[in-house]
């Protein structure tokens, strides 16, 4: 039994690199990586003077999660996943996660990680989430900041310049209502202040699941974000050593 659950965590894959230059069958400069870890995250190069110093951003959050809010019969909503550090590291704690990224190459690098970990319980979704009023043509426009992603939103910074727009699809996490069930356990927010609206999409979510804690980013107090909350019964909690960071639960 031990023997078949070491094959059955083995990553299935090893990554070739070829150089633009040659013809296709020129094996010269080809370049192989094998994996030799279960885990792998495709994280961006811009990332790694911070990983280098802290490790991955956001660890201790997560290493939290893990070991006050895990639940092997509960689902782990992952809005705003980037490229999937969240995901992939809380997987083996919950039941399945859902994560959701609408930004397209960022969705791809987090289905790679996915992939690349050999993990069967996360489903990556390619789709923004909103309000019923942010959703009403089905489509938005998202606001490229960085070329990382990270900062990417349906609304226009105050402070970073548009790099580029990208037309992504939209919609309620209340369209799946009925996937979900009642069975989500946790929710983790990081939409760059859309928050509120994730939020006002998702009241049926919330309810079926008997209001689940919610880990959120607000980097400006936003006040009817808060109020919001509270008026669906949550207490919000700063969490400490973070400087936009915050949990809802409901007492």
């Amino acid at each position: 039994m031990e023997t078949n659950k070491v094959k059955s965590n083995q990553n299935k894959y090893f990554i070739l690199s070829k150089s633009d230059e040659g013809e296709i069958l020129d094996m010269k400069h080809d370049q192989i990586v094998y994996i030799n870890q279960p885990k792998i995250m495709i994280i961006p190069r811009e990332y790694i003077s911070h990983h280098s110093e802290h490790g991955i951003y956001e660890c201790s959050l997560m290493t939290w999660i893990a070991q006050e809010f895990s639940s092997k019969d509960k689902l782990f909503l992952d809005i705003g996943a980037h490229t999937g550090t969240f995901s992939v590291n809380l997987a083996k704690y919950f039941q399945r996660i859902y994560a959701f990224e609408p930004q397209k190459m960022t969705y791809y690098a987090l289905c790679g990680s996915v992939a690349l970990s050999n993990i069967n319980n996360i489903t990556c979704i390619n789709t923004a989430l909103g309000s019923e009023e942010q959703c009403k043509t089905g489509t938005a426009i998202l606001n490229i900041t960085s070329e990382d992603g990270g900062t990417s939103s349906i609304y226009q910074s105050e402070t970073l310049p548009t790099l580029r727009e990208e037309l992504v699809q939209i919609k309620t996490l209340d369209t799946y209502a009925d996937i979900f069930k009642g069975d989500i356990g946790a929710i983790k927010i990081d939409v760059e202040n859309n928050e509120l609206d994730v939020l006002k999409g998702a009241v049926k979510c919330l309810e079926n699941s008997n209001y689940p804690r919610i880990f959120f980013e607000s980097d400006t107090n936003d006040g009817e974000l808060f109020d919001f909350l509270k008026g669906l019964g949550y207490t919000t909690l700063k969490i400490q050593s973070y400087a936009n960071m915050y949990l809802a639960e409901k007492k």
